[in-house]
């Protein structure tokens, strides 16, 4: 196999510092407040370099999050169409998705500044891919509904009674540093598999068919 060119491996490594740079941008100011001057700064290329690779921000914006959220999905169908139980599978579905956001962690920022814009800077193939994570989890979700291992849920409460402890246990990490700095109350942090192990308790919790005595009382009048 021929190996790659100086030139084509240069080129390789300026557009993945840009990719780095525009990242750590959107992140720490989000998408409208970035411009491609401080990219261009961050990743040390000119602006020329940049719209060679990119057509425009708003491109450069898309790239990211698509390799972003096609890596976790890919992940996340992987696991999914695992010969296991759905139980079993939802176990390892959140193992994934806690080793993804805390591997890439340029993500969370960037992720939270474009909920906090609503989506106004997701294009059709960026909502495709959030749709088709939802839908490997919730899949899962609803197949323990229908073999009755699990009792019937609001598939999109389920969904991010998951993800969202998740991004909020990370995104809420630097104010409970000072937290701890400034008033010395203990708030412990927790590593990867500590959360994924919580997190499987409350899916556990919150799947877990009802006992008979449960759903007999939940028919009686209040």
């Amino acid at each position: 196999m021929a190996r790659p060119s100086r030139q084509s491996a240069g080129a390789v490594d300026t557009r993945s510092r840009i990719l780095a740079a525009a990242a750590a941008e959107f992140g720490a100011s989000g998408f409208a407040a970035t411009t491609v001057d401080r990219i261009a700064l961050r990743a040390r290329v000119n602006k020329a370099m940049i719209y060679y690779h990119f057509k425009d921000k708003r491109a450069l914006y898309a790239s990211i999050l698509r390799t972003i959220w096609s890596t976790i999905g890919v992940q996340l169908q992987t696991v999914a169409a695992l010969p296991l139980p759905p139980a079993v599978r939802i176990d390892r579905l959140i193992e994934a998705l806690v080793q993804a956001f805390d591997e890439e962690q340029v993500f969370l920022p960037i992720f939270l500044r474009e909920l906090a814009d609503g989506g106004a800077h997701l294009g059709r193939e960026e909502l495709g891919l959030i749709a088709g994570i939802f839908a490997t989890v919730s899949g899962v979700i609803a197949e323990g509904v229908r073999t009755e291992v699990f009792q019937p849920v609001h598939p999109g409460l389920a969904h991010f009674s998951l993800i969202g402890p998740l991004v909020m246990f990370r995104a809420s990490a630097p104010v409970r540093a000072r937290v701890r700095k400034l008033t010395r109350t203990r708030i412990p942090d927790a590593d990867s598999a500590t959360v994924a192990s919580h997190l499987q308790m409350v899916a556990r919790r919150m799947l877990a068919p009802a006992s008979a005595e449960e759903h007999h009382a939940d028919k009686k009048p209040r």
